[in-house]
């Protein structure tokens, strides 16, 4: 007896799975899914601007069960001119039964920096999948894990054209691959710093660059004193980050975390010098507030 009851439990396990097998082939576009007269689709901001800030809600009048699909590189258009649309990063794939109304969370980061974050209750448009380069940023994070603050930057760099330096690579390189993606829709090399910007009280992204921060990296030939310093593209010492410190031959490190609150636009380089006379490394950084809107 004990045998057969295990065996049907096992069967109807079996069954069940195959039931609810998860198959994305009948899922429609949530664009597609809300032609459908019987199925009512509408977006509101859940307040905030990253992470599960937005809700949808779908009603289904009909009698066929709606499966739908919020593709991760939609942008949902916000109502309210000075609030920031959503641009949406992580699949969602819903379930909807004839004649039931269900509440999900979208996962998304606001894509306009001069705008403000979206205010809860605000209602959103459906909007539109965006071009292929935001679509390669949404498939990246749509299948990894990386920080919150990050992602928000990645997005912005593609969106506003914020730097790439200003996307945290995060502990032991956690987000390397965000930024990766990112210099590779903008066709440049990977920064080997990081820049912070100030806190702002009445906007998401202030644009006023406060930090430099990074690792680098030289070899010594020999024994000597170390210099580090920061010019500007006319030669000029902006920062004196070392100053004749004795060195070991061999490699060497040094990080730093530099204060650039009020620095100009423009090109500078770090300078790594030994016995004030042979320069050891070189490394360029650029200050660029140049948006797009």
């Amino acid at each position: 007896m004990k045998i057969k009851i295990g065996v049907t439990l096992l069967l109807l396990v079996c069954s069940a799975q195959t039931i609810y097998s998860f198959d994305k082939n009948r899922y429609l576009s949530i664009e597609k899914a809300a032609t459908n007269p019987a199925v009512v689709v509408k977006f509101n901001s859940k307040g905030g601007h990253q992470g599960y800030c937005m809700e949808m809600a779908i009603e289904n009048t009909g009698y066929d069960t709606c499966f739908a699909w919020v593709e991760a590189g939609r942008r949902l258009i916000s109502d309210e001119e000075k609030q920031q649309d959503i641009f949406i990063v992580k699949s969602q794939y819903v379930m909807v039964e004839p004649r039931t109304k269900l509440l999900f969370s979208l996962f998304g980061f606001c894509c306009q920096s001069h705008d403000a974050s979206p205010h809860a209750g605000t209602v959103f448009k459906m909007g539109y999948i965006e071009n292929k380069d935001w679509q390669s940023l949404a498939n990246t994070i749509n299948t990894n894990n990386f920080d919150m603050g990050a992602i928000q930057h990645a997005v912005w760099a593609v969106s506003n054209n914020h730097p790439v330096s200003s996307i945290d690579k995060g502990k032991d390189d956690k987000n390397i691959l965000l930024l990766q993606t990112v210099a590779g829709i903008k066709h440049i090399e990977l920064p080997w710093y990081n820049i912070g910007y100030k806190k702002s009280t009445n906007r998401l992204f202030s644009n006023v660059p406060s930090r430099i921060y990074s690792e680098i990296n030289y070899n010594l030939p020999y024994n000597g004193e170390v210099s580090i310093v920061v010019r500007d593209r006319y030669g000029i010492v902006q920062s004196t980050l070392l100053e004749d410190v004795p060195k070991d031959q061999g490699k060497n490190k040094y990080y730093f975390d530099l204060d650039i609150g009020g620095w100009k636009d423009g090109n500078y380089t770090v300078e790594v010098v030994l016995d004030d006379n042979k320069i050891i490394e070189k490394k360029k950084f650029e200050i660029n507030t140049q948006l797009s809107e």
